[in-house]
């Protein structure tokens, strides 16, 4: 089933592939609305039936399906368990199920170890009982092949954990990323090193840091004593004001993991922050928790959190952007399947499934008044109009005429008398010409450094697990191994992680027994 036939299908219910949560064996799965709302449902024969809801917005999860775009698959070469020219395959529930989408960000563990003990995190050494550390040249293999998928080449990396800046390379790792040609250098981190220590913080910059996923849960240290067992606003504070002592500070996105009845009634305060921080904020992306483990039916109705449960959130807590201000990831593949069509050559296109994320962007004007960029730009005749340029374009021999018409289309898409104060039209416009041409990159880090970007990224656990995601994931872990595995897959499901780390790790006390408790 292509993306188009998953959206042409419109309407519910429909049937996917899922997993039992309890045996992982593959099942049938039935979406359907009920009250409004979008429902998963599967029975295993063993374990019995399990239903949860999936879209709390039904309107809202059949618009999203009209973005739906599959992208041109994934090869690895340096995997040497399958044939060169095979697309990247793997596993689930004794099923081999290939990846449809290049790698547009890609997560390298570093470690396993930690300098907290959050209780909702993917990896904890002292708890799984090993470390998980690759040596520094596994890590540069890794980078390498990362830039050695085709068709399309991996442009940006997300250096993860544990904690990534305990790793004693850390510095290194940044370095060797922007030597080997990564335009993205990213770290998700909970801010505590670069708050206490200004010169590694200064370091990874120079090396080559661009952007530092921050984890950030919300504004008082109550919502972090339950979700992180300590304060740490202090420390995140501490980390702004250290990167404002840089001559060039990369840029910062708020990472909240937002679980209901914790901390989703801050998401408003939280994007408020990011507002009133805008001089090193750049963006919000809220991460719905994923239940890991076994979770009854009870606490699983009153704990879930959807990504439209967040897009009301910012509705009634901020007033900022409606529900239909938000749009889901690959309403934007058409800008790159056009730059692509131009150039002749295949660039990153975000052709993840269009029920795993959603984003807008905000513009505060002078007045201090936030205006949602679709309300001045018409984003969904954009991103048609441009498809099917993108088509025209492909095989023609008069590219430039479709940058003309490309061009044309974005003018006219442009709602004049919408555009908020403050806004400079033509410059706002060069800038969106500039995304469509080969100054593409350069543009489109104009735009963002203009606008607040505001996302939403809902992981899969095994109640909702959906394989049509699974095959669209563009967010990939790549191993020791040198194997590549989709998120999702990676830290729930056939749970990745698990077989990964155990394969390449040090017992807990053997590593202790070298390098002391306090590394752990």
């Amino acid at each position: 089933m292509t993306a188009r036939d998953y959206a042409i299908k419109k309407g519910l219910p429909k049937q996917t592939k899922t997993i039992c949560p309890e045996c992982k064996k593959l099942l049938a799965g039935d979406i359907f609305e009920k009250d409004g709302a979008v429902y998963m449902e599967k029975t295993c024969p063993e374990h019995g039936t399990f239903s949860d809801i999936y879209w709390s917005d039904a309107e809202l999860y059949l618009k999203a399906e009209e973005s739906a775009f599959d992208g041109i698959g994934l090869i690895n070469p340096s995997d040497q368990s399958v044939d060169i020219g095979r697309n990247v395959s793997i596993e689930i529930g004794g099923v081999e199920v290939d990846l449809l989408s290049n790698t547009a960000l890609a997560n390298v563990d570093l470690t396993n170890r930690c300098n907290m003990r959050c209780p909702i995190c993917f990896a904890n050494a002292n708890s799984a009982g090993y470390v998980f550390e690759p040596d520094f040249e596994t890590v540069v293999e890794m980078l390498e092949m990362l830039r050695n998928e085709r068709p399309i080449k991996c442009t940006a990396v997300q250096f993860s954990g544990g904690e990534p800046t305990i790793y004693p390379r850390f510095v290194d790792v940044i370095r060797t990323a922007k030597e080997l040609g990564f335009a993205q250098v990213q770290v998700a981190t909970n801010g505590l090193s670069f708050a206490n220590d200004f010169q590694l913080l200064k370091d990874a910059v120079d090396a080559g840091l661009n952007t530092i996923y921050l984890s950030f849960d919300g504004i008082t240290d109550d919502i972090y004593l339950q979700a992180r067992n300590r304060k740490m606003f202090d420390v995140k504070l501490k980390l702004l004001d250290n990167l404002r002592k840089l001559e060039k500070a990369p840029s910062v996105v708020l990472v909240p993991t937002l679980v209901k009845g914790i901390n989703n009634h801050q998401v408003g305060d939280i994007l408020n922050f990011a507002f009133d921080n805008s001089d090193v904020v750049r963006g919000v992306n809220f991460q719905p928790v994923a239940f890991t483990g076994r979770i009854d039916n009870q606490e699983r109705v009153e704990n879930r959190y959807t990504l439209t449960d967040m897009i009301k959130d910012v509705e009634t807590q901020t007033g900022y952007a409606t529900r239909d201000d938000w749009y889901p990831v690959p309403v934007v593949a058409p800008i790159s399947k056009f730059v692509s069509a131009i150039l002749d050559e295949n660039k990153v296109t975000f052709t993840t499934h269009p029920h795993c994320g959603v984003a807008t962007y905000l513009f505060k004007d002078e007045s201090g008044v936030v205006v949602p960029v679709p309300r001045f730009i018409d984003a969904d005749r954009f991103s048609k109009g441009l498809f099917e340029l993108s088509m025209k374009a492909r095989n023609s021999r008069f590219k430039g005429w479709y940058k003309v018409k490309a061009v044309r289309l974005l003018r006219s898409c442009i709602r004049k008398d919408q555009v908020p104060e403050g806004l400079n039209v033509k410059k706002f416009m060069k800038i969106l010409e500039g995304v469509m041409s080969d100054r593409s990159k350069l543009s489109l880090a104009d735009f963002s450094w203009k606008m607040m970007f505001v996302g939403g990224m809902h992981f899969q656990d095994d109640y909702n697990y959906d394989v049509e995601r699974v095959k669209r994931c563009a967010v990939h872990y790549t191993t020791p191994d040198m194997k590549v595995i989709p998120f999702c897959a990676y830290n729930g499901g056939p749970n990745y992680r698990e077989i990964v780390e155990k394969k390449f790790s040090v017992p807990l006390d053997e590593w202790k027994q070298k390098h002391g408790d306090e590394h752990c």
